[in-house]
């Protein structure tokens, strides 16, 4: 039997900071025509500004190229959740079957499920990943912002009864957060 599996190496980046940088050498490219043709310079930028137009051309390819990744990840992770229908799965299973980084699904389906794409939950005792059923996110009061992977490790969390990552108050005795799966206890 053949594995029909698409391989891929690429990584969900979701974001649009390759075009404003791309941008912004194009903009000094474009300064640099202007002030060679009006006999101005500035820094030298009339006799070398016109190759900032090299750069922008790739980073816009390269961004072009990271949202049509990104695009085709977001397919294949809400084809993989709508074929799940209502059953649960370990992130790393998941990450197996799909061959998508762990990091990466975590990331894409917040983003599907900030879209309303689709709903999911992590189920509070094992971690796991339950499709179908949604999670009603309940911010703690006494929640001052998320905590980082480095703050976590170093110091204990500042109260059991909310996630220090997304502040969501989890049912009691919950191992994991059900909004966003981060490790409670």
């Amino acid at each position: 039997m053949t594995d029909n599996r698409q391989y891929t190496k690429k990584q969900y980046t979701g974001n649009w900071s390759a075009f404003g940088t791309a941008a912004v050498f194009a903009l000094v490219g474009v300064l640099g025509i202007i002030l060679r043709f009006t006999s101005t310079d500035f820094i030298g930028l009339s006799s070398w500004g016109y190759y900032m137009f090299i750069p922008a051309f790739f980073i816009l390819i390269g961004g072009i190229s990271g949202l049509l990744t990104d695009r085709r990840l977001k397919r294949a992770m809400l084809v993989t959740a709508q074929a799940k229908g209502n059953s649960s799965i370990k992130l790393e299973n998941l990450s197996a079957e799909t061959n998508i980084q762990a990091n990466d699904i975590l990331r894409i389906l917040l983003d599907l499920r900030n879209e309303g794409f689709i709903k999911y939950r992590y189920d509070i005792a094992s971690g796991e990943i339950v499709f179908g059923e949604s999670v009603s996110y309940q911010q703690a009061p006494e929640f001052t912002g998320p905590m980082t992977t480095r703050q976590a490790s170093t110091q204990e969390p500042p109260s059991a009864n909310y996630c220090p990552y997304c502040g969501h108050k989890p049912p009691a005795g919950a191992q994991f957060c059900e909004s966003c799966g981060s490790k409670l206890v």
